[in-house]
């Protein structure tokens, strides 16, 4: 009998059991980046999605064989972090944390190429970098380093990030050790 009512309440009502519903936009605003058809592009883009909070935008600066390698001062200081290989799984749970409007409320990332080698469908870069941030945590707002950036370009032509190798190059922390205390 309830089935019939349930039934008979569909149809008065003309509601479609079956209709499918609009889907969700993905996690987090979308911002508009340059095409990864260029490894220079993706390097922009990293900056950007750093810059606009973007986790989701980030990762698709990453190959799925990523790896991150702090700096050896990092290493150690932070072994029982960094006793693990740093890989993609690692580095998207960090992106998620750290790329968090409600944790941080401003970024930036100052970039100077230090140097540039073309090989083929792999690509070197060399970057010094400022990274400032404001935020509610008991982390340095203020890190330095220099970053070494190996892209790949698959076979679609895209190209994304293979390695970062951080470097220290002061006293200043670095991104490797914002990545152990997030």
């Amino acid at each position: 009998m309830w089935r019939y009512l349930l039934v008979l309440s569909f149809i008065s009502c003309r509601i479609n059991p079956f209709y499918t519903r609009t889907p969700e936009p993905p996690e987090g605003r979308r911002l508009n980046l340059s095409s990864p058809t260029v490894a220079c592009n993706v390097v922009s883009n990293l900056k950007l999605t750093w810059e606009g909070l973007s986790p989701v935008d980030y990762m698709e600066c990453l190959s799925e064989d990523f790896h991150f390698s702090p700096d050896p001062s990092d290493s150690t200081k932070f072994e029982e972090v960094f006793s693990e290989p740093w890989d993609r799984a690692r580095e998207e749970a960090f992106a998620r944390r750290f790329l968090d409007k409600n944790t941080i409320s401003s970024l930036s990332l100052s970039l100077k190429k230090e140097y540039e080698e073309d090989r083929g469908d792999e690509h070197y870069f060399e970057y010094s970098y400022i990274l400032q941030i404001q935020h509610s945590l008991d982390l340095p707002g203020y890190m330095e380093g220099r970053m070494h950036l190996t892209l790949k370009r698959d076979t679609s032509g895209n190209w994304s990030i293979v390695l970062w190798k951080d470097e220290k190059t002061s006293d200043t922390p670095t991104v490797g050790e914002l990545r152990a205390r997030f």
